[in-house]
Parts: C-alpha cells; sequence; structure tokens
C-alpha cells in the first residue's frame, strides 16, 4: 500500500515539475514578427498641360463652279483638269468678235448721244431749247452709254479668268462647244488654306478659344494650325457645336476630305505621371494607387487625367497638396492597406 501511495505522488510531482517547465519555456520563447518588404518609387508632381483630342476631316476653303456670263462658242481653251492655276490666269476664251462689233455700235451710238446733248445744253443756256428737250436728250445720252457699259463688260467676260489660286478639280467644256449665259465652265479648289471641320460637346467647348493653337496629324504628317471657328448655336440633333481648325497649306499636300486628329492644349495643371501597371481597384472597385506613408501601406484614389501609351497622368483625388509621393512599384500585391512594411527606395533611371 505504500508502495502505491508513493508511486502516485512521485507521479503527481512529475506531472506538476513538467506544466512548469512547459510554462518557463513559453515564456522565455519570443514571438516572431515577419515583415513584409517592398519596392518603392520617389514621383514628384510635375506640371501637366491637358490636351483634348479631337478627330475631324478636311474642307478646302472654297470651292467654286465658274460660269459663262456671255454667250457663245469656246474658241480658246487654256487649262488642264487638276493643275494648279494662279489668280488672274485665263481659263477660256469665248468668242469675241461679235461682241467687238457690238461694241463699236454702241461707241458710235454713245458719241451721237452726247453731240445731240451738248447741242441742246448749249441751246437751252442761250434759251433756244426747253427744258423738257434738255432732258429728253440727256436721257438718251445715258441710255446709249449705259448700252456702251454694258457691251464693253460683256467683252470682257468673254475672258473667263480664275479669281483666286486653285486648282481645276472639273472641266464643263471643251474646244468648240457653245455656251449659253449661266453654263458651267470648270469646278475649282482653293485647298489653301485648309480647314479641318470638327465636333465638340459643350462640355469641351467651355474650354477653347478662337485663335488657340492647335496640333493637327493628317495621314502621319504634323501640322500646326489655329481655331479659325467657333459655331454660337449647337446641332439641334446631337447638341454638338461645329469649329473650324485653319491650316496653312502653300504646296496643296493637304486634299479636302482627309482624316484628322487634332489635339489641343486646354489648360495647365500639377498632376504625377505613373507607370500604367502601378494603377489598381480596391475591393470597393476604385481606382488607385499603393503609396508608403510612415511604414504603412495606404491606398490613394486618383483621376486618370491622360493614357500616353506609355503611362498614366493622375490627379489625386482629395489631395492634401502632396508634391511628392512614395509609389510601390514592386510587391504591391503582397501588402494590404494598413500593413506596416519596410521598404526599399528604387533608384532613378
Amino acid at each position: 500500500m505504500k508502495i502505491i501511495i508513493t508511486i502516485i505522488v512521485l507521479f503527481s510531482l512529475s506531472i506538476i515539475f513538467f506544466f512548469k517547465e512547459n510554462n518557463n519555456n513559453s515564456e522565455l520563447t519570443p514571438t516572431i514578427k515577419i515583415e513584409k518588404e517592398v519596392l518603392v518609387k520617389k514621383i514628384s508632381e510635375q506640371n501637366f498641360k491637358k490636351t483634348l483630342n479631337l478627330s475631324g476631316f478636311t474642307e478646302a476653303s472654297r470651292i467654286v463652279v465658274l460660269k459663262s456670263q456671255v454667250e457663245g462658242k469656246v474658241s480658246s481653251k487654256y487649262f488642264k483638269k487638276g493643275k494648279l492655276y494662279y489668280a488672274g490666269d485665263q481659263l477660256v476664251l469665248i468668242d469675241p468678235e461679235d461682241k467687238v462689233a457690238k461694241l463699236k455700235e454702241m461707241e458710235a451710238l454713245l458719241n451721237q448721244r452726247k453731240k445731240e446733248y451738248e447741242v441742246a445744253e448749249n441751246l437751252f443756256k442761250k434759251g433756244f431749247r426747253s427744258e423738257v428737250k434738255l432732258s429728253e436728250s440727256r436721257t438718251n445720252f445715258e441710255k446709249a452709254l449705259a448700252l456702251f457699259e454694258k457691251s464693253q463688260v460683256n467683252l470682257n467676260n468673254t475672258k473667263i479668268s480664275l479669281p483666286f489660286d486653285s486648282i481645276i478639280e472639273e472641266s464643263y467644256v471643251e474646244l468648240g462647244d457653245y455656251v449659253k449665259k449661266g453654263d458651267p465652265i470648270a469646278k475649282i479648289v482653293d485647298l489653301d488654306p485648309i480647314y479641318i471641320n470638327i465636333n465638340v460637346t459643350e462640355n469641351e467647348i467651355e474650354n477653347i478659344s478662337k485663335n488657340k493653337e492647335a496640333n493637327v496629324s493628317i495621314l502621319g504628317q504634323e501640322y500646326k494650325g489655329f481655331i479659325s471657328f467657333i459655331a454660337k448655336t449647337a446641332d439641334p440633333q446631337t447638341r454638338n457645336f461645329r469649329l473650324q481648325v485653319q491650316v496653312s497649306n502653300p504646296k496643296n499636300k493637304i486634299i479636302s476630305g482627309l482624316s484628322s486628329e487634332i489635339k489641343i492644349e486646354i489648360k495647365d495643371e500639377y498632376a504625377f505621371f505613373i507607370p500604367s501597371s502601378l494603377v489598381s481597384l480596391n475591393n470597393d472597385g476604385i481606382l488607385g494607387i499603393k503609396v508608403i506613408n510612415k511604414k504603412r501601406v495606404v491606398f490613394i484614389p486618383i483621376d486618370i487625367l491622360s493614357d500616353t501609351g506609355s503611362g498614366y497622368w493622375i490627379r489625386i483625388i482629395n489631395n492634401e497638396q502632396k508634391k511628392e509621393i512614395l509609389i510601390i512599384s514592386q510587391g504591391s500585391e503582397y501588402v494590404v492597406v494598413n500593413e506596416e512594411v519596410i521598404f526599399k527606395l528604387e533608384e532613378n533611371d
């Protein structure tokens, strides 16, 4: 019996000793805290020129159909379709023979009526001619003068010349054709300057002003232009406003009807430029970036101002006048908001 009691006591003491040792060991064992490490990049705020990207189509500054002002046969033709001619260049000649004869006839009549009027005026001054007869002579002279001037204009109109530098787009007559007054002779196109028609929304037009510079891209070529026209009323169906950009085109390289891309700088502001891969969504679906603030991960909501292809220009929403940020460039997917981390500054390229 004594042996059994002794065994029980020893067993109980061993259990007590075992738990005491375990408690002592647990108090001596330190808690291991593992901190994650991320790579960060220091980004400074920069001046960002906000650009409005638009598209449109080129349009000739003038398209005119020249018409004959007299009737007659086309006796000479001096132009070819598709070629550039200059202001004052003669395109066709309408046979002037009958117009020359008419002018001589009217010139003779004018001289006769002039002499009759001068005689009537002298007689009236001497009291030998009534005022009524003098008035009739004056009227006849004025009618003859009008007929002479009309004949002179008709003769001049037998020569059809260009009113401005232009390209012949269409020819409507050939040598020997008989034309009437009002018949078309040629369609001419003025391409210098060239205009680009653009439609903009009411939100876009408030940032645009006349004479503002515009950068234009047509068929891969870059040109400088300026806003020459802004409509004062919107299209009743689309609610868009029409504007025109004018581009100098002295060599007529730009033709009418081409697609065009236009960039107009509308305002300056400060923003951050970051690689597009550093933008993410939080659990609420909000667009933003992960940065380090006092060794902790912080998610900052952003607005994307522009996509350059190589990165984003961003504005921080509710920015507390931050001039610099430490954005997580590597390891952002392994850390969560408010987590304390070790960070290493990425060296600038």
